[in-house]
């Protein structure tokens, strides 16, 4: 296989939704429970998860340091922008491992949405931006194509604008929240 860095990036990706699927079946007594595998140097099946999570950190400190030997340190700012939305995406993920299914719809204190409009909230507006930067400013370099997750509704913006892929001049409009509102009232009558 050759080596392309966006497809060993998308291989981290796959491997990691593959392994939070197998964890998501866990039960916390099963942490206890020996593991016969040699990751666990002979210990149980957290000691198994305990150097998986170490392994990723030793070999993350050894990338740096080789991109640092190689005099190939990520100095750019997209590049850092882009190592701080995967941080950041992944406190957003972290927050609801866990969280049992039917929280998603709750009412919460305080609060005038539910985790699940909270969620869809931040899907829109990061395909609505990202989307209109790759349509307006990226056009030369990135092919048009519509997202995958052109399905997002926003809790007060309501579903994503539709736009013309290739127009790469017109800003995807905002929706306006009170005519959205006001739509949904008349839908629930």
């Amino acid at each position: 296989m050759a080596a392309n860095v966006n497809t060993l990036i998308e291989r981290l990706q796959l491997s990691l939704n593959e392994t939070l699927q197998t964890l998501a079946e866990l039960t916390d007594a099963e942490l206890d429970e020996q593991s016969d595998h040699i990751c666990a140097t002979g210990g149980t099946v957290r000691d198994l998860l305990t150097h998986n999570i170490d392994h990723d950190k030793m070999h993350a400190g050894q990338l740096f340091g080789a991109r640092y030997l190689l005099k190939n340190m990520q100095k750019g700012e997209a590049h850092r922008l882009m190592a701080d939305t995967v941080r950041a995406r992944a406190e957003l993920i972290t927050a609801l491992i866990g969280m049992p299914d039917d929280m998603l719809e709750a009412a919460i204190p305080d609060e005038a949405w539910t985790i699940q409009e909270m969620v869809e909230h931040t899907i829109f507006w990061e395909r609505h931006s990202i989307d209109d930067m790759r349509r307006r400013r990226l056009a030369e370099r990135l092919e048009q194509k519509p997202t995958t997750l052109a399905d997002v509704v926003d809790p007060l913006y309501g579903p994503l604008p539709k736009v013309d892929l290739s127009d790469n001049i017109t800003p995807t409009p905002v929706p306006d929240p009170e005519m959205v509102k006001a739509a949904k009232a008349r839908a629930e009558t």
